[in-house]
């Protein structure tokens, strides 16, 4: 009796679709600087002054707050997907202000989600646990 040939299977093709790139986890604390190159040919906006260092200062310390209300919050299942919505707005608005700096529309969206978490009661329980 003779053996039956194996089947080989058909050559892959290369996907015609782009690569996602990778994102970073959320709770990493070190952002990494931009390459020197692109910041050295980059001419200097006024937008980019001390103002979007505060503005991106503030943006950080609110996301870093709704992350350690996560932690501390007295029931945190219930709370941290409230609390993610939160913290990925943050994040987004973390990069639109280094990527745009300091705009009007960026300090808007800052201080209405600053409030939004702020007048929140679950935040509030959390933050008296910090």
């Amino acid at each position: 009796m003779a053996k039956k040939a194996q089947k080989r299977s058909a050559p892959k093709k290369a996907s015609t679709k782009a690569a996602k790139p990778a994102r970073r986890p959320a709770g990493t604390g070190a952002k990494a600087a931009p390459p020197a190159a692109k910041r050295a040919s980059a001419p200097a906006r006024p937008e980019t002054s001390s103002h979007s260092a505060g503005l991106g200062e503030r943006a950080e310390r609110l996301r870093e707050e709704i992350i350690r209300s996560k932690l501390t919050h007295p029931s945190p299942w219930s709370y941290a997907a409230k609390a993610r919505g939160w913290g990925d707005r943050a994040q987004v608005l973390i990069e639109l202000i280094v990527v745009q700096g300091h705009t009007p529309a960026a300090l808007r969206t800052l201080e209405e989600l600053h409030a939004e978490v702020e007048r929140d009661r679950d935040f509030q329980e959390a933050r008296r646990l910090f």
